[in-house]
């Protein structure tokens, strides 16, 4: 039995348009898909931290406590930015290392081995949104005018780190924030004590 060839023809067609459509839907998946990802890398938040030599990062504290004793303080910060161009979702700022640095310019390392969270301003340690164009601060450490030696600002130092308060000199630091599908910044402060 022979086939009409306009039946052959029409099956060859439905065929040929199945296939156009299936390629079309497909090839716009991809492109769509890709161009999404492309976009979300674009307008990712872009972290940046410094700690410059600014008033803002050096900050004269002078209280009295509940008890009556005045405390006069300086505390050392860092800024946070987020150039991006989405907020910076569950930002953490880390001391991730800790040096002591000598007159000759050399480093040794300290028993500071583990990082930690450090205290955004007003003693929070809990992880921050940090929408575009908006400034914080995290607090490094502090010192006190009238009582030598470092308080870190980190929730609790080990019991083999209580040494690290009581140096006089030197220190290097290095500081490091993440957020939520941020890349990491990082910055390295040197501040001194005598």
């Amino acid at each position: 039995m022979r086939v009409p060839f306009g039946i052959v023809c029409s099956m060859t067609e439905n065929m040929t348009a199945a296939l156009i459509g299936g390629g079309a839907a497909l090839a716009g998946g991809l492109i769509s898909g890709a161009y999404q990802h492309v976009r979300d890398w674009f307008n990712r938040p872009k972290l940046r931290i410094d700690s410059k030599e600014t008033a803002a990062n050096k900050v004269n504290t002078e209280y009295t406590q509940p008890d009556g004793t005045a405390v006069s303080e300086i505390y050392i910060r860092a800024r946070v930015q987020n150039t991006g161009r989405h907020i910076a979702k569950g930002c953490v700022v880390f001391l991730a290392k800790l040096e002591i640095v000598h007159p000759s310019g050399g480093t040794t390392s300290t028993v500071f081995f583990d990082s930690r969270p450090l205290a955004w301003a007003g003693w929070k340690f809990i992880a921050r949104d940090v929408p575009p164009e908006v400034d914080f601060y995290v607090d490094v450490m502090r010192v006190s005018k009238s009582v030598s030696g470092w308080r870190f600002s980190v929730e609790k130092l080990f019991a083999n780190e209580a040494a690290l308060q009581r140096h006089s000199g030197t220190y290097r630091f290095t500081l490091v924030v993440t957020a939520d599908g941020a890349k990491p910044a990082s910055c390295v402060g040197v501040k001194q004590i005598v």
